[in-house]
């Protein structure tokens, strides 16, 4: 008996939240995963990571829309815990996994060995997540695919990768699927970029989809429209007038490159002085190099293997190991300190707050999203006192948010990329966001564009025909 082929959405994560992102797809009887992120945020969001996930060898495949950990970083627990079937993405994707699974696993460890090295944990002892055995163990199953060819994943059901504009190698997942009366297309955003960024080419426009599964991070808001190295140039003069330490948590894909460049151009304009830039995160050290090796993604034009002008200040300094990251948290300024994670979720990042917000000579500046309950977010809110690593830390430095550096998409980049889809979707599922974004961007679809919107459920099975 033939199974029916009838396709069903089921989100795992990322529904009314910004990270965990993982969507079931039923067809023909078998199970596909598009991305398989990690929750970040605060303790209550982090838990879920540590839920058993559903019968993980019953996967046939699993497709990632780019390489960020809230995207990819629960590949080796799944894997840990029997996956093993093909993970396919772009091929920068891929090389860029390499590197932040790796990352994400060791951080896994060094938390697990502080926390019970200080003794601050309920379980005895405190477990790593996945270790770098597993990370490597999941690494062997991803395969590179080409955008914009077909690739089967069982009869009647196909996927192609479309160029997002997000970060290096992301991608829209675009996937095609016979029913009773015809094919039709589900198309997952991902995370949309936008076309303002300086290192990465902009987003694909699509010309048809029958479903969309759309990101919403962004869709309560429009991003500013100011010049972002006015503002950032601003920023580090006055610090080093000061004598302070301008500390920015950066994403180690994406926007620590494009701070890197901007940083660059700033110092060959002469708008500011040539002053140290340490980048404290081998991931995104390690990832700069890989821009190199993708230069059709790049609107910097590259030749002999080198840069028009490279991704890196005049005085640029890698960070490596981690005592060489704790003596510069002792440092004295100025100078500029990138650092990972992003979103004050863990990672060195920490160490550096915990020595520079107390002084007010310092700066801190936001150029991404921080998500609701997080660090990031209390101290955008003005928050006196903070606690980092169980202990109160007072916040005497100035603290900044540059919205325009995002690479989400905002509102408006949202709506005019989907009014620019020529046969418009039978409906749009909005997940990767919070609630006042979901029904921000609902509201501006359904009047704006008369469109069928619905906001994901967790947990929720969406039969689409």
């Amino acid at each position: 008996m033939q199974t029916e082929k009838v396709l069903s959405i089921e989100f795992l994560g990322a529904a009314k939240t910004v990270t965990g992102s993982r969507t079931r797809i039923t067809y023909g009887g078998k199970n596909f995963l598009v991305d398989c992120g990690l929750f970040q945020g605060p303790s209550k969001i982090r838990q879920k990571n540590w839920q058993e996930f559903s019968e993980p060898e019953n996967l046939s495949a699993l497709i990632l829309t780019h390489a960020h950990i809230d995207h990819t970083g629960y590949i080796p627990k799944i894997v840990k815990e029997g996956f093993s079937a093909p993970i396919y993405c772009s091929a920068a994707t891929a090389e860029l996994c390499r590197i932040m699974l790796l990352d994400s696993a060791h951080l896994q460890e060094e938390d697990a060995y502080f926390i019970n090295k200080r003794g601050k944990s309920k379980h005895k002892p405190a477990l790593p997540l996945y270790t770098e055995r597993d990370a490597q163990k999941a690494l062997e199953y991803f395969k590179p695919v080409k955008k914009k060819e077909w690739i089967e994943l069982t009869p009647g059901l196909s996927f192609r990768l479309i160029r997002s504009g997000h970060i290096l190698g992301s991608t829209f997942v675009q996937l095609s699927y016979e029913v009773g009366n015809g094919v039709r297309l589900l198309t997952f955003s991902g995370d949309l970029g936008n076309d303002r960024q300086r290192v990465i080419k902009g987003p694909e426009q699509i010309l048809e989809t029958d479903y969309l599964v759309l990101e919403s991070t962004y869709g309560d808001r429009i991003h500013p429209k100011e010049d972002v190295k006015s503002e950032l140039a601003d920023i580090i003069n006055k610090t080093y007038d000061r004598g302070g330490v301008v500390v920015i948590p950066a994403f180690a894909v994406g926007r620590t490159q494009e701070l890197l460049y901007i940083i660059r151009v700033l110092e060959e304009e002469g708008k500011i002085p040539q002053v140290p830039v340490y980048v404290d995160s081998p991931m995104a050290n390690d990832s700069t190099d890989i821009y190199l090796k993708f230069p059709d993604e790049l609107r910097l034009h590259v030749e002999n293997g080198k840069m028009e002008r490279p991704l890196c200040s005049h005085c640029f300094k890698e960070v490596r190991s981690a005592d060489d990251s704790m003596m510069l948290c002792m440092k004295d300024g100025p100078f500029i300190d990138i650092s990972a994670a992003g979103m004050l979720t863990g990672g060195r990042i920490l160490h550096h707050l915990k020595a520079r917000l107390p002084d007010p000579r310092n700066s801190l500046v936001f150029v991404g999203y921080q998500a609701e309950e997080t660090k990031g977010r209390l101290l955008q809110k003005g928050l006196p006192k903070i606690r980092i690593h169980k202990e109160v830390v007072d916040v005497e430095a100035k603290i900044y948010t540059i919205s325009s550096l995002s690479a989400h998409a905002d509102s408006q980049q949202i709506i005019d990329w989907v009014e620019s889809i020529e046969k418009k979707p039978r409906k749009i599922f909005l997940n990767h966001g919070e609630l006042p974004a979901l029904n921000s961007l609902k509201y501006r679809l359904q009047t704006e564009l008369d469109l069928q919107v619905q906001i994901a459920e967790e947990g929720v099975k969406y039969v689409l025909e």
